[in-house]
């Protein structure tokens, strides 16, 4: 199978929707108590500075 290049555009949006998904589940599991709130702050640092891997 041959590997597709992704745009960088298209790559970047990949990222975003990536980190949309991950702040939303971090702020789901704060939410019903399942991490505490340093481990949501610790999480949300974890994601800001996430980069999704290149393909």
């Amino acid at each position: 199978m041959a590997k597709q290049k992704t745009t960088p555009e298209a790559q970047k949006k990949r990222e975003l929707g990536s980190r949309l998904w991950l702040d939303y589940y971090n702020r789901v599991l704060y939410e019903k108590g399942l991490i505490t709130e340093q481990e949501r702050n610790r999480m949300a640092l974890k994601i800001s500075g996430w980069q999704g891997a290149s393909m």
